[in-house]
């Protein structure tokens, strides 16, 4: 088992999804790399959401999560809310992570089975704080298909948002964005 490589990226929930995608992306300049949306995800009641990653340039990623059909007071109380707000740090590989998940949980740490989320793999657990924390590893590395892939789910789940509509709404929108032209290539 290797040394763990710095941080994989830096979480939070954001409350705001428009005004958080033009500030990262739009303000700051970083482009959206990745992007997960789940239903019916995590523990019982968790809600479904958006996962959008932003490439802050140097290898660092900030990503951001949304709730749907989550008001943002609502949302502070929520044990899923307050593990969206972690910090990934980076395993060199699948194998790796596996080995991770072994020590940790031999040395008595709880920690979650091995989740992979389309083209990463990571696992939670917590510090002795109480920090949330995950390592994650790439099963592959991020490439053109996953930016036009995430491109088009933030402009669905932007339009969804906007329209007060849930996932199934965002991801109804973004089949009608492939289907009118806007193919997700490499």
């Amino acid at each position: 088992m290797g040394k763990l490589q710095g941080v994989h990226h830096a979480a939070f929930v954001m409350w705001e999804p428009e005004k958080t995608v033009h500030f990262y992306r739009d303000l700051l300049g970083f482009p959206i790399i990745h992007c997960i949306t789940a239903k019916g995800w995590g523990q019982e009641g968790h809600a479904d959401f958006v996962h959008i990653f932003f490439d802050a340039g140097g290898g660092n990623v900030i990503a951001f999560f949304h709730y749907f059909g989550e008001a943002a007071r609502e949302q502070r109380s929520k044990d899923y809310i307050d593990n969206g707000r972690h910090t990934a740090l980076r395993a060199s590989s699948r194998a790796e992570l596996e080995a991770w998940r072994d020590k940790l949980k031999a040395a008595g740490v709880n920690v979650s089975p091995l989740i992979e989320h389309e083209v990463i793999a990571s696992i939670y657990f917590t510090d002795p704080n109480g920090y949330p924390l995950e390592i994650t590893a790439n099963l592959r590395e991020f490439d053109g298909r996953d930016r036009r892939d995430a491109e088009l789910t933030v402009e669905a789940f932007l339009a969804a948002v906007k329209a007060g509509e849930d996932s199934q709404g965002m991801w109804k929108r973004k089949g009608e964005l492939v289907r009118n032209g806007n193919p997700v290539r490499a």
